[in-house]
């Protein structure tokens, strides 16, 4: 009887250290994919908040440059304004043109934001966007 006892807490002591090695392989394979996991969402949150901020900086320097008195470069002031402030130093990795005919202006930005983990040959992420305004005039 005794020795039955003895030999039962040996195959449980045995089998708690296989399962704790068990349990440390994993882990060892299921942490990395997390903290993969976890960088793609920040990533894909930083991209969203730069598409956003390069949308409002075409749309507002298109609406200053269309008003009435508004011009041309007074316009690309404020989109480059707004680029500076929402992205930071990124901001000089977007480029903004514009132009204008008798009736409209056009207000387009394309660049690149870095990526936090370089995803094989991808380092970075494209960022674009464009806006369109017709000219505020009078009209009698």
């Amino acid at each position: 009887m005794l020795a039955r006892v003895a030999l039962s807490m040996i195959r449980s002591g045995r089998a708690r250290k296989q399962a704790a090695a068990q349990a440390l392989v994993e882990a060892a394979f299921v942490f990395p994919l997390l903290i993969l996991a976890g960088a793609g969402v920040v990533q894909f949150s930083l991209w969203m908040h730069a598409e956003g901020v390069v949308t409002a900086a075409v749309q507002d320097g298109a609406r200053v440059a269309s008003s009435e008195t508004g011009t041309l470069d007074q316009g690309e002031a404020i989109a480059r304004s707004l680029l500076h402030d929402g992205l930071g130093p990124t901001a000089s990795l977007v480029s903004v043109a514009a132009r204008e005919d008798t009736t409209g202006v056009r207000f387009e930005a394309m660049g690149t934001l870095p990526a936090i983990l370089p995803w094989g040959p991808v380092t970075t992420i494209p960022l674009h966007a464009s806006a369109t305004m017709s000219r505020d005039r009078f009209v009698p």
